[in-house]
């Protein structure tokens, strides 16, 4: 084992992003590199080469530690398939049923999680799993409501540090299928020279839109002909389209975080957390903050503790 300055990698590798960083024994963040390789968005290099730079960016010493990663990298179009685990969410389980990669020295991946969503329906997750892990560690919490945005946003259920009900939204994937390939995209353009006050109004329109009675397929058209008619400007469009697909999502969790008679913990960082802390203050939904960003790294040290210490 190297010493004790220099423990791990971890790197939380999802479809569209690429987050790692140099940890040492006591799980602190001693360098961080990230970048624009998500699984896909590298079909002209290969993991292999994609995590080698990684690791010769976060220190030469990062080159001969054990590395573990999350996310889907893991998944059947990652690198190597590391499976599934049934509803857990503890740190120790992760642990244990991490697959080594077979091709490679010392480096690792945890499994996803396999649950079932609120409406009965079965649901996966990647990466989101070693975050909410690490939540769950950080802050000592057994019970409550998490919600994990991104991509495919997630809502987690935990009773007794295990998790009973998981619920995906396609919330991001399908603003930006609607962004680039929609009647909508003519209009994106324009939208990119919103003012920012602008951009807010539109966006708290779109949270309102989405509370119509008529459904999501409906609103996404009411937005093109909100904007042909004089009701919308065009250059608010990508406000408007954030906050009905957020607000879609909020539509249908806002039931269940009022069942739950507790706060909600939102696990988001930058942009997403603002966004998110907007819709949930609109919908009457308690909520704390917990670091996007952090949650993920004290997962991965967590389980990597466990790894390479016990």
């Amino acid at each position: 084992m190297p010493d004790s300055s220099e423990f791990c990698v971890a790197v939380d590798w999802g479809t569209s992003s690429f987050r790692s960083w140099l940890l040492d024994s006591a799980g602190q963040q001693l360098a961080h590199y990230s970048g624009p390789y998500g699984i896909r968005q590298i079909a002209d290099k290969s993991f292999a080469d994609i995590l080698a730079n990684a690791r010769y960016a976060l220190g030469g010493k990062a080159l001969s530690l054990p590395v573990i990663m999350c996310g889907m990298i893991g998944s059947a179009q990652g690198w190597q398939d590391a499976g599934y685990l049934q509803k857990t969410a503890g740190i120790r389980a992760l642990a244990a049923a991490v697959c080594k990669i077979n091709t490679a020295e010392n480096i690792w991946i945890v499994p996803g999680i396999q649950s079932v969503s609120g409406d009965g329906l079965a649901d996966v997750m990647r990466g989101e799993e070693t975050a909410l892990a690490g939540i769950l560690a950080q802050y000592q919490i057994r019970d409550g409501l998490f919600c994990l945005p991104g991509t495919h946003s997630k809502w987690v259920t935990v009773r007794e540090a295990e998790i009973t009900s998981l619920s995906s939204f396609m919330t991001g994937e399908v603003f930006d299928l609607m962004r680039r390939h929609s009647i909508l995209s003519p209009f994106m353009e324009q939208a990119k020279n919103s003012e920012e006050e602008k951009a807010k109004e539109a966006f708290l329109q779109g949270l309102a839109l989405a509370k119509g009675e008529l459904g999501l397929l409906h609103h996404l058209f009411a937005i093109r002909a909100g904007v042909l008619t004089g009701k919308y400007a065009a250059s608010s469009t990508s406000a408007l389209l954030s906050g009905l697909s957020i607000g879609t999502e909020m539509v249908h969790i806002a039931p269940v975080a009022a069942g739950q008679n507790g706060t909600v913990y939102l696990n988001a960082a930058g942009v997403m957390a603002q966004l998110y802390q907007t819709a949930l203050t609109h919908f009457d939904i308690d909520y704390q903050l917990i670091d996007g960003e952090k949650a993920s790294c004290t997962g991965l040290y967590e389980i990597a503790r466990h790894i390479f210490q016990d």
